[in-house]
């Protein structure tokens, strides 16, 4: 994983939550760790990872909700991606 991926999952798990995280980031690191990420017809993210599948609202440039933030932590974390400090 390239150190560009390191810094977006170490933004994800971040204490207090980061709200300054790009989407496109997110979407790369995801794409690295083998996760399938689509935009549905209802214009909504589908990412699945592993045997997990979630769908998030559409997410435009920046992540700002903290649930869905949560939900990916929860993903990353059922996949064995979490960062080592957690």
């Amino acid at each position: 994983m390239h150190n560009k991926d390191n810094n977006t999952l170490e933004k994800l798990f971040s204490h207090p939550i980061s709200m300054n995280i790009e989407w496109n980031e997110v979407k790369h690191l995801l794409e690295t760790l083998g996760a399938e990420v689509e935009t549905t017809h209802s214009n909504h993210v589908k990412v699945k990872l592993g045997d997990q599948v979630k769908t998030f609202t559409s997410f435009h440039k920046m992540l700002g909700d903290k649930h869905e933030i949560k939900e990916l932590q929860g993903m990353l974390e059922e996949a064995g991606h979490a960062p080592k400090a957690i």
